[in-house]
Formats: C-alpha cells, structure tokens, sequence
C-alpha cells in the first residue's frame, strides 16, 4: 500500500514538473495547446531504427570512455605497480567531506565531492602518515564509515615507506572500469526508456500522422538526422531549439547589470519602460500591433533608436522588421521570421544594446 502511495506522490510531482517544463518549452499555454492541437509527427521506430540509435549514442559513449582511460594510462601503471606493496595495518586520524567547483566562462560551475582519508601506520618503529585512496581515484564512500581510530589496512610500497595506497593493484583499474560501464549501463537505460516511450508515442498520435509516418522514405544507415528529417520532426526541434535559445537570451542583462528608464512609443502612445534584461524589452514589445520605437538613451530623437514594424503574414509566416537608428541616420535594418527565426531578433537587440553601451564609455576604455 506504501509503495503505492510512494510511486502515486513521485508521478504527481513529475506531473507538476512536466507541466511547468511544457509551459516553458512551448512559449507558455497558447503553443502549448497548439502543440496539443496539431501534434508533431512521430517516426516510425522499429528494429533498425533502435539499431541506429544505440549504435550512434552508445558507439560514441564508449570512445569517449576509452578515450578517458587512455589519459589515465600514466595513473594506470601506477595504480598497476602497486600490486607487490606490503600490506600493513593503519589506523583513520580522520576523514572529511571535501568539494572543489569549477566554472566555465558562462558562469555554469560544477562540484566535485570526495571523501579525503588521513591515517598513520609504523614500519620499523617508524611512524607514516598517509592519505591516498588509489592513483586512480578518491574515496567516495561515508565518514562514517571512517571513524578517527578505526583500524584499517594500507599498502605501502617497500621501496619508499613514505608512499602508501587503500586500494593495491588491478583492484583499483577494475573499480573505475565498472564506473565507466554503469555509466554506459546508465545511457543505454535512459535510451532504452526513450526508445520505449517514442514507440508509444508513434502508435498513440492521430492515424494520419501515423499514416505520413510510415509513408515517409525510411534511410537506411544515414544516421538519426535524415531519419527525423524525412518525417518533417528536424523542423519541429529546430523550433525547440530556437525557443531554447530565446529563453536564455532574455535574461541576459540589457545594460551591464543595471536597470534603466527607457522612453517608448508603441503604436504613437508615448510611454517609459524599466529594462533589466532583455525580456523586459520583448514583453513590452509583444503590446505591439503595428509599430513601435525604443529610445536607448536620453538624447531621445538624436540618440540611439530600435524601431520596430509588423510586417504582417509573408508565405504563410508572420514577418518583423527592426531597425538600429542614431538619430535619423539607420546604422541597421533586418526582417526577420518570427514564427522560424525570433531568436535572431534578440541578437538584433543584443547588438543594438552593445553599440549604445560602447557609445557611453570613457573614450580611454
């Protein structure tokens, strides 16, 4: 009964979590629905299909495992060496958690923990202190399990007292070689349920989209992309990943972490508008039925301008023209698609916003 209850709780929760992750993917209720309305077409997936998608998913996979291990060969030998050193009892003086966090250039920072082990063990009356796990890796379990005065056993090399190790030998190559499979073990799970649920889907979407599926040319060793390109899908998470990209523009900042005044005028109506980011400016923007001007700094008619103008439906797709001005002279112009291109209207922007930011520094800088 529990375990019902248990399962019943974590599919509501995903439930919350998936519809809040549709909301965002499909640019809020309205494309949502219209996701809902006109479906996607969904491939057709079969023996072969699976075939190609674990080929190309875990082929890769594997590479980059052995590619891993080929950088490790150093530690491997070393790990390797140890296979004679002298087993000696230790005692724990003590263990801690401890973490190190990196981050790229974007800001994205991940974090690395590990448990740090420090024991003592004699040889000869002499007293060692030691803290490797193995040459390979750090240890990764409890500091529980790690008491300070808990007796364990270490290897120390027999050449030089000084160099000790918990894990001897080949041991330690095979606990990294089973993590790499279990990560391998772990994709395969992970395309094996997508896999399962896409077969699903094909069979549960509406019988002419099923009928255009199995009516679209099947390619044969041509990888996923001409496979999902025959069915129209490449198209659909293109727009995927255009919406993606769009979200993260918008919350880059407009003007170096500040927050300005701007003076507006959406279709004439004069107005002002508080910018942070740049989806502060696209929101006041989506009031627009037929033009709109943005005024970037406080010189007004002679400073820096974002017009905007709707173009209105161009084969079958609506179309905006923007235009970059410094008074009445237009340094830039772009038409762009909004129903296949919109991010490019955040660069347009973005670049509008660099320009007027470049024209207020010191001339030093």
């Amino acid at each position: 009964m529990w375990l019902v209850v248990d399962v019943l709780e974590i599919m509501f929760v995903l439930g919350i979590f998936g519809l809040i992750a549709g909301l965002m993917w499909f640019d809020g209720p309205r494309g949502l629905l219209n996701t809902i309305r006109n479906p996607p077409i969904i491939p057709v997936v079969g023996a072969r299909e699976m075939a190609i998608w674990y080929r190309n998913v875990l082929i890769p996979c594997t590479i980059l495992l052995i590619i891993v291990f080929l950088f490790s060969t150093g530690n491997i030998m070393k790990q390797m060496g140890t296979s004679d050193w002298n087993e000696t009892d230790a005692i724990v003086i003590g263990s801690e958690e401890r973490s190190s966090t990196s981050c790229d250039s974007e800001g994205n920072c991940t974090t690395t923990y590990w448990l740090h082990i420090d024991y003592s063990y004699t040889i000869e009356g002499i007293d060692y202190n030691g803290s490797r796990y193995s040459f390979l890796a750090d240890a990764c379990c409890d500091t529980d399990d790690y008491p300070a005065g808990k007796e364990i056993i270490v290897y120390v090399d027999p050449d030089d007292n000084t160099e000790s190790v918990m894990i001897r030998g080949f041991e330690g190559v095979l606990i990294e070689v089973l993590t790499g499979l279990s990560f391998l073990v772990l994709i395969a799970s992970i395309l094996t349920a997508v896999l399962v649920l896409w077969k699903i889907g094909f069979h549960l979407q509406p019988a002419e989209n099923r009928k255009k599926a199995l009516e679209a040319p099947r390619r044969e060793g041509k990888g996923l992309r001409d496979m999902f390109a025959s069915t129209g899908f490449m198209s659909e998470l293109r727009e995927l990943k255009n919406f993606a990209v769009m979200v993260k523009k918008s919350q880059k900042d407009a003007f170096e972490g500040e927050a300005r005044t701007l003076v507006t005028e959406i279709d004439g109506e004069p107005g002002t508008l508080i910018v942070r980011n740049l989806n502060d400016i696209m929101m006041s923007m989506s009031n627009m039925n037929e033009n709109a001007r943005i005024y970037l700094d406080e010189n007004g008619e002679s400073g820096r301008i974002i017009t905007f103008r709707m173009l209105g439906d161009i084969d079958g797709d609506d179309y905006l023209e923007v235009g970059e001005y410094t008074g009445s002279d237009l340094v830039n112009e772009r038409r762009i698609n909004m129903d296949k291109n919109a991010s490019d209207l955040f660069e347009f922007i973005e670049r509008a916003l660099e320009n007027a930011n470049e024209e207020e520094k010191p001339w030093w800088v």
